[in-house]
């Protein structure tokens, strides 16, 4: 039996291959989800209902598969943010109420606004840039 060496082509070809498939990765792991980097895990999700309300009518925020440590940022249609830590249930649960009006008793947020409220359960926030990596899950409600 005789061995044939590698040509220069089959060489070639041997590395191009090699270099396809490893560029593929990346692109393979991009719509799985992060701990890191800011990316929202696969298992946590949040939904708002219902999805578009009335000034002062109630919508109910409720989010599941979050871990016990979680931070909750509200914005709101101004540009303004409530961000602090919540208690999230056991099982990763937490669920709360909102109201256009909400902002009335906190003083620093104009009421009564139209427009889109955004909520986002997030990981560690680091002060005082306010910065996170982590994002759980995020949803919005229209305010008209």
């Amino acid at each position: 039996m005789r061995i044939k060496k590698p040509t220069s082509a089959g060489a070639l070809l041997t590395s191009a291959a090699l270099a396809i498939s490893l560029a593929l990765v990346p692109a393979a792991l991009a719509g799985k989800p992060s701990r890191g980097g800011g990316g929202s895990t696969g298992s946590s999700s949040c939904s708002i209902n219902p999805g578009t309300v009335a000034l002062d009518q109630n919508w109910t925020v409720s989010a599941s598969g979050l871990p016990g440590t979680v931070n909750m940022i509200i914005t709101f249609p101004d540009g303004a943010q409530s961000t602090g830590p919540i208690t999230v249930a056991s099982g990763g649960k937490y669920t709360t109420t909102g109201n256009s009006n909400m902002s009335a008793s906190w003083g620093f947020i104009a009421p009564e606004q139209t427009g889109t409220y955004r909520y986002q359960f997030v990981g560690r926030i680091k002060w005082p840039a306010g910065t996170y990596s982590q994002t759980y899950a995020q949803c919005a409600v229209t305010v008209s």
